[in-house]
């Protein structure tokens, strides 16, 4: 049947909101979901091909005229993926030689057959498994492998933030070992997707002012909510290991550009006052969700910081080349595991190697809404429900969890809070304009002890 699926063909789809106690589906055609895989997911399969288009010469410069052929054939062939999506066809499974192929088709063979297809299986499966796809299609490729068709993207989104990259180099090169200095730059660093926006539409009283953290701060902060910040928790965390000889933080990342600037500014933070002795990134191995950080981000934005106009920027730039050469910022080894399709619970017996190296930290700060999402497996739970019952035993260290809120999946809140939010503003859960600080101590486990999980985690600290 060649035609573009129809609303009648979606006969089980349900006109209502995601239920509570569900996962996050686009059968449920009131829900971000839906609106996610019916017009913004074809609108990104789009990007990526006009991403082909505008790197056609240097690619042709690159490869020869044999990189043509390539990026015919993956047009193609995203061209049909998307008539998949709309179709609502079945998962296929994996035929290249892609190192994570195995796993990801023995995750599709796991699937209920009715969970197969793009808008009847969790969101957070039919998105994976597309971005999944698509990478695919360049890592079979003949000369394309490495070609990461987000980074134009990336790149440009830290370099139309000049003024706000000058700003914040500049007030944070002297702030102190405190709770206060630690918690701005916390917030500045969860906020940061909108900080250029924000700091274009501030009125300083004083040229003085764009030097200052508590001003900067404060822009950071405008027009949005955190409704919960639990930053006092996470320096208590490091303040009860001050001085000892390891203490290692494992920081998941989430986005490039802008956003990974201020992930190095914080990280530089906890490593220049030794609130930590070593900084684990973990990051992509394949373009990912348009903007997550990859290897080469990192090594770009440290690159473009050293060559940066402003000297107090260059600094900083070669600074986090010097803290990487002795290995206080590290990127830890690669795992397939953070683009697969799974969520963080299964983690134990799925990929036993990483959740082993995750227990060797003392802490783990979770960044972004993929990572929440993944966290608490992509479910709607009551929004009163503590953040340590949603995690569902998956609890290998002391763990952080910053994010701003743009799906339905949310935890931690006061009691009355989310009806509130509902009655003044319909759109707070996608909005991005409220935010969490979730943390959970290692040892406050609300599970049988004899869980496997939990004991391995006691035995590895112990």
């Amino acid at each position: 049947m060649n035609r573009t699926m129809t609303s009648e063909d979606r006969t089980d789809l349900l006109d209502v909101v995601t239920p509570r106690h569900s996962l996050l589906s686009a059968r449920f055609k009131q829900s971000f979901a839906y609106i996610a895989l019916q017009s913004r997911m074809p609108g990104i399969m789009q990007q990526v091909i006009n991403a082909l288009w505008s790197n056609e010469q240097e690619l042709k410069d690159l490869h020869g005229p044999e990189a043509c052929k390539d990026i015919r054939i993956i047009i193609e062939s995203i061209e049909r993926l998307k008539k998949e999506l709309q179709r609502d066809r079945q998962f296929q499974q994996f035929r290249g030689n892609e190192p994570d192929k195995a796993e990801w088709n023995a995750f599709i063979m796991e699937l209920p057959h009715p969970k197969r297809s793009y808008f009847r299986a969790s969101w957070l499966h039919s998105e994976c498994y597309l971005y999944r796809r698509i990478s695919s299609f360049f890592q079979n490729s003949k000369h394309l492998q490495n070609f990461d068709y987000f980074a134009d993207l990336k790149q440009e989104d830290l370099k139309i933030s000049e003024r706000a990259i000058l700003c914040l180099t500049e007030a944070t090169r002297e702030l102190g070992k405190n709770f206060v200095s630690f918690s701005q730059l916390m917030h500045i660093n969860m906020w940061s997707n909108r900080f250029e926006i924000q700091l274009n539409a501030f009125v300083f009283n004083t040229p003085r002012d764009k030097k200052n953290i508590d001003v900067l701060a404060r822009v950071a902060d405008l027009d949005k909510r955190l409704l919960v910040d639990d930053s006092n928790l996470v320096w208590d965390c490091l303040m009860k290991v001050k001085g000892q000889k390891s203490i290692i933080v494992d920081y998941i990342c989430d986005n490039a550009g802008f956003e990974l600037f201020t992930d190095l500014l914080f990280i530089e933070y906890l490593v220049n006052h030794n609130l930590v002795t070593q900084v684990r990134m973990h990051v992509k191995t394949i373009p990912w969700y348009i903007s997550d950080v990859m290897l080469h981000d990192i090594e770009w934005t440290i690159e473009y910081l050293k060559n940066y106009k402003s000297e107090v920027v260059s600094a900083l730039g070669k600074k986090l080349e010097r803290l990487m050469k002795e290995q206080r910022i590290i990127v830890a080894p690669p795992s397939h595991f953070w683009t697969g399709p799974q969520s963080f619970f299964v983690m134990f017996d799925s990929n036993i190697d990483l959740y082993k190296m995750l227990a060797q930290a003392h802490l783990i700060i979770f960044k972004g809404d993929l990572n929440y999402r993944k966290l608490l497996g992509d479910y709607i739970w009551d929004s009163t429900e503590e953040f340590i019952t949603c995690l569902r035993g998956f609890r290998p260290a002391n763990m952080c969890a910053m994010r701003n809120v743009k799906c339905e999946v949310i935890c931690g809140l006061p009691q009355g809070t989310a009806d509130r939010l509902l009655k003044v503003d319909p759109t707070w859960m996608i909005s991005g304009t409220y935010g969490v600080i979730h943390y959970t101590d290692s040892l406050k486990c609300k599970c049988d002890s004899r869980h496997s999980a939990c004991s391995l985690t006691q035995r590895l600290q112990h």
